[in-house]
């Protein structure tokens, strides 16, 4: 008896395929774990520069608070004496601090003595009441006040500070110009493109490299990082706070911040990805150079080992296309002592119980044939009994329907007056009768203008032109359909023994289309054109056609209309409303 070997091994795919699959999986993780490292480092790093600068602002800031203290000792003297003391004190703070752009002396009793200014006049003496003032106020509480960044004559950024040495004295107020900051900021550098800014608690931009942007009151906190890092739900300090960090630009950014406190500020300090990452990305084409040549190494010997195949799969190919074309006596004479020889044999013994059974088969394909497409036509005419014709005929070639959006269709409401009553004094088979014969009318009327039926509620009919087929006169054909339905009314309440008051709303607009269900289709339509056509419907009166101003302004050169003046529709508010008087 023949030896048969196992595939595997004859050939050595599997091997190839494994060694391919490995190099794939292990530059794979190798880039992942690179990438993920040096993103972390980079963070890292640009955290410490953030909180190098936040440790210098805030150094510069308390620096002002110290000298601030010296100036609030008492001073030994009265009257003028005093005054011109604390006049000196102040002098000699100005020089002390170039920052500092004015200060103030504010007695113990909120009266300011002493104000020098670097921009304007000096004030000696003018006892002017600042005891309402946050920084006097805030001063008495904590000691020392640092006031909200503001701009003065709409550019420079300013900040209030105030310092009080003890209950009852007095207080020292100064306005700190903020552009001092500059100086720290501008000498962070992260590569060619990093750097570094500080927004307030509001994300106004305080100190920039680009000193414009501040001048200019730039609001940082539409970025994102910035948006997050100022949130209170913010815990993690030193990361971006946003993996989609953009630089004012809309640049994707790698950034870190650090607060300042109790100022409430926050230092940001970042640089562009494409820059920041560029290194990786020279080492994972390295790497990903070294994946392709193994792959392509894995290859050629796969392709080496495949042509062994190729003759006994091409004599299966072509026995199974034999068979497949109806030539069921074709018989695969194949020895390779191997699983190809097997599956040769079974395509033999399949062929000879294909051949012995075909004629059974085939009858029985025939009959399900001729079953399916009787079940086929009754389908296609259930659905379009259901569903508008296009909308019937894509769910069958497709198996469903996209939702459509329609900017301008034109919707028609209709809904009977006192029909609650109605049902309860008519019996139930009388009031279904009623409805049907009134609905298949209504049905033949807008199908005659070419209004597509949606549905009906009870007693309320919607139907819509302009869909599923657009068309330019949607509002004219619901407005003929209308006052169609009110004078088939008419006519019929003239002989039939129960009369129906209908009312008749219309209003064009965009809406959106679809099938909705599963085992039972319906096609509807949905959007804010199909809640205010309702409310012109029921906002309307009994044997009128009420429209909308913007289904009047469709059709007016074809309609006379009464204008009805602004009508309050339940949750729209007052709209404009038309009667239709007729066609012109």
């Amino acid at each position: 008896m023949l030896h048969r070997a196992r595939l595997f091994q004859k050939y050595a795919v599997l091997l190839v395929s494994l060694v391919g699959g490995a190099l794939l999986v292990s530059g794979a993780l190798s880039l992942y774990f690179s990438y993920q490292e040096t993103r972390a480092a980079l963070l890292v790093l640009e955290h410490e520069k953030a909180q190098s600068a936040a440790v210098r602002i805030d150094q510069f800031v308390r620096e002002i608070e110290r000298q601030l203290g010296w100036t609030t000792f008492p001073q030994f003297g009265e009257g003028s004496s005093a005054i011109e003391l604390r006049r000196l004190d102040l002098v000699k703070l100005l020089r002390q601090v170039p920052a500092i752009m004015e200060a103030s002396y504010i007695d113990g009793n909120g009266l300011e003595q002493v104000r020098l200014s670097r921009l304007a006049l000096d004030v000696i003496g003018a006892s002017r009441d600042r005891s309402g003032d946050a920084s006097f106020i805030q001063a008495g509480k904590s000691g020392t006040y640092f006031g909200p960044v503001y701009f003065r004559k709409d550019s420079e950024p300013y900040m209030s500070i105030a310092s009080r040495a003890g209950r009852g004295s007095g207080v020292t107020a100064v306005e700190v110009n903020l552009k001092f900051i500059w100086d720290v900021i501008t000498q962070i550098r992260i590569g060619k493109t990093g750097l570094a800014y500080v927004v307030d608690r509001n994300g106004a931009l305080i100190a920039h490299p680009d000193i414009s942007l501040v001048l200019r009151k730039t609001d940082m906190s539409v970025l994102p990082q910035v948006k997050a890092a100022l949130s209170a739900s913010f815990i993690e300090l030193g990361r971006s706070v946003e993996d989609d960090a953009r630089d004012s630009s809309g640049r994707k950014v790698l950034t870190a911040y650090a607060r300042i406190e109790p100022l409430g500020w926050t230092v940001f300090v970042e640089q562009l990805q494409e820059e920041a990452l560029a290194p990786l990305y020279i080492s994972m084409l390295r790497s990903a150079m070294v994946l392709l040549a193994g792959l392509l190494l894995a290859v050629l010997a796969s392709l080496l080992l495949a042509r062994r195949l190729m003759r006994p799969i091409n004599a299966l190919r072509e026995g199974a296309a034999a068979i497949g074309a109806g030539e069921l006596g074709h018989r695969i004479d194949l020895v390779t002592g191997d699983e190809l020889q097997e599956l040769g044999e079974q395509f033999n013994k399949m062929g000879a119980d294909l051949s012995a059974s075909y004629s059974q088969l085939e009858q029985k394909v025939q009959e399900r044939t001729a079953e399916l497409q009787k079940e086929q036509r009754r389908s296609q005419s259930l659905l379009h009994n259901m569903l508008p014709v296009e909308i019937a005929a894509e769910l069958s070639l497709t198996g469903h329907v996209r939702p459509v959006r329609y900017e301008s269709v034109t919707i028609l409401f209709t809904d009977f007056s006192g029909f609650t009553q109605a049902a309860s004094a008519m019996p139930a088979d009388r009031m279904v009768a009623e409805l049907n014969e009134i609905f298949a009318s209504f049905d033949d009327i807008t199908e005659h203008f070419g209004v597509e039926k949606i549905k009906t509620i009870g007693d309320a009919y919607m139907a819509v032109a302009g869909l599923p087929v657009p068309c330019a006169d949607h509002a004219q054909r619901c407005i003929r359909a209308g006052l169609a339905l009110v004078e088939f009314l008419d006519r019929r309440n003239a002989t039939a023994a129960f009369k129906w008051s209908v009312r008749v709303g219309i209003h064009s607009g965009p809406v959106v289309a679809g099938i909705v269900g599963r085992k039972k289709y319906a096609f509807d339509i949905w959007g804010d054109t199909v809640n205010i056509a309702s409310r012109m419907e029921s906002s309307g009166q009994v044997g009128r056609v009420n429209v909308s101003a913007y289904t009047y302004d469709l059709a007016c050169n074809e309609f006379d209309c009464e204008y009805r003046g602004k009508i309050a529709a339940k949750g729209k508010g007052e709209i404009d409303m038309y009667f239709v008087i007729g066609p012109k």
